[in-house]
């Protein structure tokens, strides 16, 4: 029997972070199936009159519908990224309607093909590519770069009933460029599209027809979310350590204020833990509803209701994220106000390939750097009799 804790409230709140989760999934990846003419389009969502439906992906890079960035800092992702999702094809709340194409004992599959995801310093030049279906060849499109759009923000304005419509986000970003083409005979872009000196912040492409006779449908044939961070983060650690040995690690934000106040922070996550396999069943219903990652019911992190109020501690934060990653997978550290060197214990971890993430966050703006390496642990030598 699974663990149920907290309140109603948690329960309240899960399903909106459930519905959300829905909600950004088809829009920023949208769902792994054969595209066919019948099927071109997996998933709408109505809301005060106006109606946004989300084209099919395949697991292609080559041709799948999926928005390529490149030009950043490249991030790895956890491998497999995917996200499974069971029960009712209809989800209503708070004036939204969401409709996912499939039978209703369907069980949809999604598999994201790309293994990194670009970070950016405001220096850095965005480039993005679409791979589409050849079913879309010839299609006239519009490419919106909207500032300040982020899974956060799209849940804010798809879930929350005080927005007026769905072209607050689609077609009236407060913060917007627009840029038309016309895709090839292969139902791709012509040739990539760059973006130069985007301010720090949150960023999402849309990609939506242009050719549409019914003005208050909008449809997305793919869309993703990125990062313009501050600073560029420099990392010190060793890339190789003894079985037992602690991991030092040094960080830095480059060209970062001498008086500025960042709160730091190190992951150590084994290369076979690290994996996102995220699995929803709803009926639709609060208490109907279970969201687990990697087979780990999230309901059994212990967090209460009063911490969705307000911002996590740091050991709330940092025992979460224990928790997900799995005694003896990965060890996680943040440091105090400015501490920039931590020590990461690894006296439980296995030999083998590990992924070191580091991080600096600045209150009030969010994250402010970020980096990525490799290290590997060794197995300690055994000691032999003289």
């Amino acid at each position: 029997m699974k663990k149920k804790i907290g309140t109603s409230e948690v329960y309240m709140r899960k399903c909106k972070l459930t519905f959300a989760a829905l909600i950004c999934i088809f829009a920023l990846i949208s769902v792994s199936a054969a595209v066919s003419e019948k099927g071109l389009w997996v998933a709408s969502i109505e809301k005060n009159g106006d109606s946004v439906v989300f084209a099919n992906h395949s697991d292609s890079q080559e041709n799948g519908g999926w928005i390529y960035l490149t030009g950043g800092k490249e991030i790895q992702l956890p491998q497999p990224l995917s996200f499974s999702y069971s029960g009712t094809n209809c989800v209503e709340k708070a004036g939204v309607v969401v409709k996912i194409n499939k039978d209703k004992n369907e069980e949809l599959n999604i598999a994201y093909p790309y293994s990194t995801h670009p970070f950016y310093t405001e220096k850095q030049t965005v480039k993005m590519d679409y791979n589409g279906p050849s079913a879309f060849k010839k299609q006239a499109v519009n490419i919106y770069l909207v500032k300040g759009l982020g899974v956060s923000s799209m849940k804010q304005a798809l879930v929350d009933a005080k927005c007026k419509s769905l072209g607050e986000i689609f077609k009236e970003g407060v913060n917007y460029n627009k840029t038309c083409a016309t895709l090839d005979k292969c139902g791709d872009l012509p040739k990539p599209l760059t973006f130069d000196s985007l301010e720090p912040g949150s960023y999402g492409i849309i990609i939506t027809l242009a050719d549409n006779k019914e003005s208050n449908v909008t449809k997305v044939l793919s869309a993703t979310c990125f990062e313009v961070v501050d600073y560029e983060m420099k990392t010190k650690a060793a890339n190789n350590i003894k079985e037992g040995d602690n991991l030092d690690v040094e960080m830095s934000l480059k060209n970062a204020p001498a008086d500025g106040e960042f709160t730091y922070g190190a992951l150590l996550i084994s290369e076979e833990a690290y994996k996102a396999e995220v699995k929803v069943d709803s009926n639709g219903t609060i208490n109907g509803t279970d969201v687990s990652v990697n087979d780990f019911d999230l309901r059994d992190l212990g967090i209460n209701s009063t911490n969705y109020k307000s911002k996590l501690s740091k050991s709330e934060f940092t025992n979460a994220v224990q928790t997900l990653i799995g005694e003896g997978n990965g060890t996680i550290s943040i440091g105090d106000k400015n501490q920039d060197t931590l020590s990461l214990t690894t006296f439980d971890l296995q030999p083998g390939k590990y992924f070191l993430f580091t991080g600096a966050y600045e209150p009030g703006k969010g994250l402010a750097g970020i980096d990525q390496q490799e290290l590997t642990i060794g197995k300690e030598k055994t000691k032999t009799s003289p």
